[in-house]
């Protein structure tokens, strides 16, 4: 728990009064960008976990958070995935004077240390599990939006422009034809719980959409390039087909260059979310790890 900002009234009586056991505690949880949760523990030593969007801060933004990450646990209530359990949900926040849910406490912690391939396969499958989840036609999120600028540019920072230059042409010649399924769309390591070798949470999904498994998967493994190595995103790959999931052979380089292009101008920013655990990482770094997996995924 980290102290600091504290959780509105309203938002505390409107977590409260779905509860049958008092909030003795309260805090906002760390990590991320957004900033928007907090942990609450109750009299029994239970933990859950609130959600709330400030709408001065968030506005229809964070209507839409809640919004999708709501759908995502309802859809997902009978699956055996490590998900958070919904228990109650202002989606307008004229309630709790802002959108929120409330959701049980996963166990486990974030890891951003190299995995090893027994954890890569427990990436993969869990992966595997989410693209495999059925969803009726009425059910279905909205469909995956792409992240950066509409009219991505060379970055400064390159030395080598010509390979941004390919990477924009090859996005603006157009999507592929690739099957679309459920997506969790901003699946990366800072959003995956470990208790030793075993993931045992996937959360944060409040950019739930429908499209194609590839973007999920470019996504961690654009992570692993900035974070690792770009050599540990071609291992998780490798170990998502072992595990049965399903690539576009055709069409996975135009959604690899997609998720790296939506790091654009400067995939740097993503440096406050991870300094405190990993303090090595430099901009360099991170936009170099990046760049060779824009090489290796063009080559």
């Amino acid at each position: 728990m980290v102290l600091g900002a504290a959780l509105p009234e309203r938002a505390f009586a409107w977590a409260q009064g779905h509860l049958s056991q008092p909030i003795v505690e309260t805090g906002p949880i760390g990590g991320g960008i957004t900033r928007t949760k907090w942990l609450l523990q109750l009299a029994d030593s239970e933990r859950l976990v609130m959600r709330w969007c400030d709408p001065a801060d968030w506005g229809e933004s964070g209507r839409e958070h809640v919004r999708r990450e709501t759908l995502a646990f309802r859809l997902l209530a009978a699956s055996a995935l490590p998900v958070p359990r919904l228990i109650a949900a202002d989606l307008d926040g004229t309630l709790a004077g802002g959108p929120a849910n409330l959701v049980t406490w996963r166990p486990g912690a974030v890891r951003l240390d190299p995995l090893g391939p027994a954890s890569i396969e427990a990436l993969a499958d869990l992966a595997v599990s989410v693209h495999r989840q059925p969803i009726a036609d009425g059910q279905r999120p909205p469909v995956f939006s792409y992240r950066g600028p509409a009219d991505p540019e060379v970055p400064g920072w390159t030395s080598r422009p010509a390979l941004w230059q390919r990477a924009i042409q090859l996005r603006a010649a157009g999507a592929p034809p690739t099957p679309f399924g459920l997506l969790h769309r901003d699946f990366h390591l800072g959003n995956i719980l470990w208790q030793g070798e075993t993931v045992s949470g996937l959360i944060d999904w409040v950019e739930t959409s429908w499209g194609p498994a590839d973007l999920d998967v470019a996504h961690l493994c654009s992570d692993f390039a900035m974070l690792h190595t770009a050599s540990g995103a071609d291992a998780f790959r490798d170990a998502y087909v072992r595990q049965g999931g399903r690539l576009d052979p055709e069409g996975f380089r135009y959604w690899q260059v997609c998720d790296i292009l939506g790091f654009l101008p400067d995939p740097a920013h993503i440096l406050p979310a991870v300094a405190l655990a990993r303090p090595d990482l430099t901009a360099g770094g991170i936009r170099g790890g990046l760049e060779e997996l824009l090489v290796r995924t063009l080559a």
